[in-house]
């Protein structure tokens, strides 16, 4: 199979048994039998139609920064958007590639003088990534800066329109699509640059950045931050194996030395027990598993 997915991927990337450590922000996981990189939306669906006509395990990966690969691996293919990375603007939008990162949108915008993405400076994660789970933080939420997104959908491209993008919270119309790009809106307001520094700092500030970690494991409560629950019950630096709650945020969990998945699932798992019994409340993974 590797050459006919070089075939395929001419210009990209084709990689077997790729370390997907390398590749994700906790540094956590098995080698995947194929990585996969293509250089263009063409070799992407090209890349997309034959494995899906073969049926082949497959997923696709931005950024790496909210997954939990497994310690086997992954006996598939990884499909990397890396490449597929450009921000254009265009005279009422701009278009981002899913592979772009957030970072580098909140640069645009910042370069633009245009108002809209100051208090996302700082999420790590891939376009791709955070218009399908709808990524917020502070004042921020991609849904609301979204105008319009091609998506791959049972091997064709079809618009959607914000409406149609159907946010929620870290939800969207895209669990089984494949986000190409994104069109954005284009916002007539200046960019605050003191507001992205000031919050850029409030994450070098409260979060561990100089830590791997895949940022909020759980998704938000309805009461109290779950990092305040976690913190109540005394589980800051409480570790299994190499996996540690952080002291910085009790809702990261970070790779403190050489964790495995295992380690940070059975953490997942003692956490989410002490806080039932305390609180009999239900906390939900917002981080994604790359399993077999």
């Amino acid at each position: 199979m590797f050459f006919k997915l070089k075939r395929i991927v001419k210009n990209g990337k084709v990689l077997k048994n790729e370390s997907l450590k390398k590749h994700t922000s906790f540094k956590i996981g098995g080698k995947a039998k194929f990585f996969v990189e293509p250089a263009d939306i063409a070799e992407l669906i090209d890349l997309m139609e034959y494995l899906n006509a073969k049926n082949i395990k497959h997923y696709v990966l931005g950024n790496g920064t909210n997954v939990l690969v497994c310690d086997e691996g992954f006996n598939g293919v990884i499909v990397s958007t890396k490449q597929l990375n450009s921000v254009r603007l265009n005279s009422d939008y701009v278009q981002a590639f899913c592979g772009a990162t957030l970072n580098e949108v909140c640069k645009f915008y910042s370069d633009h003088n245009m108002a809209g993405f100051e208090d996302a400076f700082g999420i790590p994660g891939s376009v791709g990534g955070a218009v399908r789970m709808n990524a917020s933080a502070y004042q921020f939420e991609m849904g609301k800066m979204v105008a319009g997104v091609f998506a791959l959908v049972n091997g064709k491209i079809s618009y959607f329109t914000n409406e149609e993008c159907k946010f929620k919270y870290r939800n969207s119309a895209f669990n089984n699509a494949i986000i190409i790009s994104v069109d954005l809106i284009k916002t007539t307001m200046p960019c605050n640059h003191e507001r992205m520094h000031y919050i850029l700092n409030l994450r070098k500030t409260f979060q561990p950045l100089n830590m791997p970690s895949a940022g909020s494991v759980f998704k938000r409560n309805l009461g109290e931050p779950v990092s305040k629950i976690i913190d109540e019950l005394g589980l800051k630096g409480f570790n299994v194996g190499g996996a540690k709650v952080s002291e910085k945020h009790a809702g990261f969990i970070v790779n403190c030395n050489n964790a495995t998945a295992k380690d940070v699932k059975k953490l997942i798992e003692i956490i989410k027990k002490e806080v039932y019994l305390k609180h009999k409340i239900v906390l939900e993974e917002e981080i994604k598993f790359i399993e077999n």
